[in-house]
């Protein structure tokens, strides 16, 4: 099986606080957050950004429930024991569907050139890193203990040796990042960050009807930026809390489920819907 090529974009996704607070059980909550993760992975998405889309102690703790939730999806299973501790938010985290993304191997014996995760468990002069294989991996280059990397082998005789690879420079997709900061959709958007930002909803304009613009833009975008509302309310009601429009925001505002036959259309099938068009538009 061929391995997924890497965006020539940076895409990122920001997702509200409140993605998951209208669900009260924990279960439900893992279920709705594998179902995102999926869709972040399957179309190779670099970034997900949790932002705050309304103050209070409980969006806060939700925030962090999703931060948790999809970086524990995001990470490789034979690392998750040296990243996570047992944790009650986790209980439920062997219901979640395995991403199957490259760097999320199966069993793989080692080899020259082979690309994996790995943890830092040793650090030192050489940092020995856990890749997944039955040996460590020595790293010539002093690690903090605990760090997070990727790692190429370089050689399997007498012992694991690699080398440190930048992930942004690969040419496979190698997986989605997560980041929440205690900031605003409107601080985001006026970070100045991305050269393309797209909001859904359902009275925004038919995906149909601005296609051949909105694929011109989508194409020429190096670092595009696509936004969800929440369960509850859309994009420009959360935006109209710190004083902005929707037109002021988003460079598009669109409609990716024209038509549809249900009253409303959850977030994360909104993301689902959306990242498939977009998608498309890349052959357009």
């Amino acid at each position: 099986m061929s391995q997924p090529v890497r965006r020539s974009q940076t895409v990122s996704v920001a997702l509200p606080a409140s993605l998951t607070l209208d669900i009260p059980h924990l279960r439900e909550k893992t279920a709705r957050l594998g179902f995102v993760s999926r869709a972040l992975a399957t179309f190779r998405v670099h970034e997900a950004i949790i932002y705050r889309d309304r103050a209070g102690k409980e969006l806060d703790r939700e925030a962090s429930l999703i931060e948790k939730m999809l970086t524990y999806i995001e990470t490789p299973q034979y690392l998750r024991r040296h990243v996570f501790r047992i944790d009650p938010d986790l209980e439920y985290a062997g219901t979640l569907p395995p991403l199957r993304t490259p760097n999320h191997p199966d069993k793989q014996n080692p080899s020259p050139g082979l690309l994996r995760e790995g943890v830092v468990v040793q650090p030192g002069p050489s940092s020995m890193v856990e890749a997944g294989f039955r040996n460590l991996v020595r790293v010539r280059s002093k690690m903090p203990l605990s760090e997070r990397l990727t790692v190429r082998l370089t050689k399997v005789s007498p012992e694991l040796e690699g080398e440190i690879v930048e992930p942004n420079r690969l040419t496979i997709y190698w997986g989605f990042k997560v980041a929440r900061g205690n900031v605003t959709l409107s601080e985001i958007v006026r970070s100045k960050k991305f050269d393309l930002t797209i909001s859904t909803s359902r009275k925004g304009m038919d995906v149909r009807e601005i296609t051949p613009n909105l694929a011109k833009r989508w194409k020429s975008a190096s670092s595009p930026l696509i936004v969800f509302g929440s369960p509850n309310e859309g994009v420009p009601e959360i935006l109209a809390r710190s004083g902005m429009s929707v037109s002021d925001a988003m460079d598009f505002n669109v409609n990716t489920i024209p038509d549809q036959g249900v009253e409303t259309v959850r977030t994360e099938e909104a993301l689902w819907s959306t990242l498939a068009v977009l998608n498309v538009l890349e052959d357009n």
